[in-house]
């Protein structure tokens, strides 16, 4: 594995990588019921960190990007946004890594309460 920089070496991909990520996010619903979202670049400009509080476990957020079949159906531009150009990393109970065009992304969720719980306090 080569030690690149892809902020530096190829800024417009890894922008790409970014705006792929929270297109897809935002048109699965991945992250309902989360709050204070963030991102920055992370490693020294080798990868996204995304985070939020509440909301989903960080798993449950990678499987609807990576669209798993127990989630619900979405149409829309979410379907396109990462469909081929991601692939999932390890993860353990508070994050979540994805691979999106060769550009590791970690999902973070601070005192996440699940999906499920998520969307019954929306429901309220």
């Amino acid at each position: 594995m080569t030690d690149q920089n892809h902020l530096v070496d190829n800024p417009a991909r890894y922008y790409e990588v970014l705006g792929r990520v929270m297109s897809a996010l935002r048109e699965t619903h991945a992250l309902n019921g989360a709050a204070h979202l963030d991102w920055w670049p992370g490693n020294g400009g080798r990868t996204w960190e995304i985070e939020w509080q509440g909301g989903p476990f960080p798993a449950e957020a990678a499987a609807r990007l990576l669209g798993a079949p127990d989630t619900r159906a979405y149409d829309g531009e979410a379907a396109h946004a990462v469909s081929g150009l991601i692939a999932p990393g390890r993860g353990d109970s508070t994050r979540a890594y994805l691979v999106v065009l060769d550009v590791p992304v970690t999902l973070r969720a601070l005192d996440p309460i699940g999906t499920h719980q998520a969307l019954a306090t929306l429901t309220l």
